[in-house]
């Protein structure tokens, strides 16, 4: 008997033994979710992380790149209106035990709210880098031929945070697990379609580059259509002393360089795209000296993790233009109905004329890196400067990626009154106004 329980002990130990080799050397990648769940079920998903952008070697894809860990996707928010029962601009949905609090549901007036003054045009707070390379250094320029903060912006930052959690370079909560380069993305899809174009950053020559890939979003596509392809269509740059950039998502078609081209900084590498493992369109821009990713906001071998002195590799015009904006307005639009984020992403959700007698006036708007208590407010003026609609929600309730709301009002008896229609979204935070943007509808 003795002899029997030793070997069932041994084989027990031998067992556990096993398991925990492969818990130790298993690199699955977690499952994701999807970007953002169907507006009629407005659920209120728990924070994940957002798009990752993974460029993983294999032996039939002639881009050489470098693997990096997949992460699930930050669900955006959705709100829907809902029929108001009384001229209240805003109602709440009370939340379940078991659930965490839903944000507020935007309603169609009745009738017209007390008017209020108008704030002055804002733009989001950019903040440069503390200071720009060393002259006669390693030095890049804007990869993207746009104005940030306006036609495009930096959705994602680079992963400092050496552990489970994840920070960009400025302490701040735009970036993800394991996240290895900068998102710069254009603000819909119309957007992408009428063309960003993607630059050289410096001075190189083309190592590797990939075209062919459909613009589509990956989620979707069947599991696994991308593997050893996430990067998408793109193009890697060599640069002296081992540096090299990589560009990623690029527009189907729109490669115009060649494998050992010569290019200078400036010149154009492609267009801004959705190939690859992408949820929204935009460039991924990777650098990286001697093998080992270097994140550009704070150049090689910074002292701490985030927040420090650093020495970004920006030259000293990029540096202006290539800014820190901690979530803002992405797009503004009306229209004369309900509709989904999808339609809001599409970038043709939106006219300068609208029919008075149609279904209703709605205005919707998509922010990102929207922060736990940010305060998002929406109104709609008639030409004679009174309120048709307005609705301030309540605190938001988390850090989310990206958000997208719609609110307005159903068109009363005989139509609205012609004219000029404008709808203005503001993002309060901290007690203070953060972002604001709006725009003119016409109304015959």
């Amino acid at each position: 008997m003795l002899r029997w329980g030793l070997v069932a002990v041994t084989a027990v130990l031998l067992v556990v033994t096993v398991l925990m080799f492969i818990d130790r050397f298993s690199d699955d990648p977690a499952p994701a979710v999807p970007l953002a769940a169907k507006p009629e079920t407005a659920p209120d998903a728990p924070p994940a992380s957002p798009p990752s952008d993974v460029t993983v070697p294999a032996a039939a894809a002639p881009l050489r790149t470098e693997p990096e860990p997949v992460a699930p996707v930050r669900a955006a928010e959705t709100v829907a209106p809902a029929p108001a029962t009384t001229p209240a601009p805003a109602q709440t949905t009370p939340s379940s035990p078991t659930e965490e609090p839903r944000q507020t549901v935007a309603q169609f007036a009745d009738r017209p709210a007390t008017p209020k003054p108008v704030v002055r045009e804002q733009q989001p707070k950019l903040e440069l880098a503390r200071q720009s390379a060393r002259p006669g250094s390693f030095s890049l320029g804007s990869p993207v031929d746009c104005t940030l903060g306006k036609d495009c912006f930096i959705q994602q930052y680079m992963d400092v945070d050496p552990g489970p959690a994840a920070q960009d370079f400025m302490c701040g909560h735009l970036s993800y697990q394991s996240h290895s380069g900068t998102d710069f993305r254009a603000p819909n899809l119309r957007a992408m379609q009428e063309g960003i174009p993607v630059i050289a950053a410096r001075d190189g020559v083309v190592r590797a580059l990939r075209d062919g890939m459909a613009d589509v979003n990956v989620k979707t596509l069947p599991e696994g259509a991308v593997d050893g392809r996430e990067c998408g269509n793109a193009v890697v740059l060599t640069h002296e002393d081992g540096w090299e950039t990589q560009y990623c998502h690029l527009q189907n078609g729109s490669v115009s360089v060649g494998k050992g081209q010569i290019v200078r900084a400036g010149d154009r590498l492609g267009l801004i795209g959705m190939s690859g493992k992408a949820q929204f369109p935009h460039l991924h821009l990777s650098v990286r000296k001697d093998g080992q990713k270097v994140d550009p906001f704070r150049g090689v071998d910074p002292q701490v993790a985030c927040g420090g002195d650093y020495r970004p590799l920006w030259d000293s015009v990029s540096g202006q233009q290539v800014t820190y904006q901690a979530g803002g307005i992405l797009d503004l639009g009306m229209i004369d109905r309900q509709l989904t984020k999808e339609e809001a992403e599409s970038g043709n959700s939106s006219v300068t004329t609208l029919d008075r007698n149609g279904q209703a006036l709605v205005a919707w708007y998509i922010v990102f890196g929207i922060r736990q208590g940010d305060v998002m407010s929406i109104s709609i003026t008639d030409p004679d400067g009174n309120r048709v609609f307005t609705q301030t929600l309540n605190p938001h309730p988390k850090d989310q990626a990206q958000y997208f709301a719609f609110g307005g009002r159903r068109t009363p008896p005989g139509g609205f009154q012609p004219g000029a229609y404008r709808a203005e979204v503001q993002m309060i935070r901290d007690g203070a106004l953060h972002d604001r943007r709006e725009m003119i509808v016409t109304l015959r």
